[in-house]
C-alpha cells in the first residue's frame, strides 16, 4: 500500500467529497455527522468490538479533515501546532484525574 502524507489524505477526503456530491460547505452539518460519528464510536466501544471501533475513530478522522479544509486550514499544521501547545501545557494530579493549571496556579 503507497504511504501518504497528512496533506495528502486531507486533499483526497475532500476530492472524495467533491466527487460523491456531498455537503463541502455547511459547517453545522459537519459537527452533526461528527456527532453522530462519535456516538457510533461509543457504541462500538460498549459492545468491545475493536474492529468497528477503529473504523469509527478514522471517521473522526475523516470528517475532521474535511472540516479543516473547508475551513482552508492544514491539517499537518494544525496538529503540529496542537501538539507544541499541549507539550507546554503544566498539568496536576494523578492518573486519570489530570487538570490543566491555569497561568496563577503554575509555580
Amino acid at each position: 500500500m503507497k504511504e501518504f502524507t497528512l496533506r495528502e489524505i486531507q486533499k483526497r477526503i475532500w476530492k472524495n467529497k467533491i466527487n460523491k456530491g456531498f455537503n463541502t460547505t455547511d459547517l453545522s452539518k459537519e459537527f452533526l455527522y461528527l456527532t453522530e460519528e462519535l456516538g457510533e464510536a461509543v457504541t462500538a466501544y460498549r459492545k468491545n468490538n475493536k474492529d468497528e471501533l477503529a473504523e469509527e475513530i478514522v471517521d473522526l478522522i475523516i470528517y475532521s479533515l474535511g472540516m479543516l479544509e473547508m475551513m482552508k486550514k492544514d491539517g499537518y499544521e494544525e496538529i503540529i501546532k496542537k501538539i507544541e501547545k499541549n507539550e507546554k501545557r503544566e498539568y496536576e494530579g494523578k492518573k486519570g484525574g489530570y487538570r490543566q493549571l491555569r497561568e496563577d496556579q503554575k509555580q
